[in-house]
């Protein structure tokens, strides 16, 4: 009887750990992943050209810089509520918690087991001085 209870013990041991590795690699997965903004709402940067004509356009294009997002803390996280995510094309739709909304790219790997209303928080690198 004794036998058979601590080999229930080891077993159960044996499921938290794998359950707890699981959770690590996730977390992992997430902390390694590389984040590319896509666009970032109400910033954009305008091009002045010349058309083939010889005539001028101004081109708008969505921001893609980071010093065009709202609502980052001192060492650059910015943390986000998840409000769509577009899994064939790897991007998430993001509300800052300054009301701006970001689209970003991100490995399918960090994808996995996101839903919207999931807090995201990631890191806007700062610019070298």
């Amino acid at each position: 009887m004794a036998h058979q209870s601590s080999l229930v013990r080891v077993f159960m041991v044996g499921c938290l750990g794998v359950a707890l590795a699981l959770v690590g690699t996730r977390s992992a997965v997430m902390a390694q992943s590389s984040v590319t903004i896509v666009a970032i709402e109400g910033a954009t940067t305008t091009y002045r050209s010349i058309d083939r004509g010889g005539k001028p356009v101004t081109v708008r294009v969505p921001s893609q810089s980071p010093a065009d997002i709202q609502g980052k803390d001192a060492q650059g996280n910015v943390t986000a509520t998840v409000t769509a995510l577009d899994l064939r094309q790897h991007r998430v739709t993001v509300q800052t918690a300054a009301g701006q909304t970001i689209i970003l790219a991100m490995a399918p790997e960090a994808l996995t087991g996101m839903r919207v209303g999931d807090t995201l928080t990631f890191t806007v690198p700062t610019s070298p001085r």
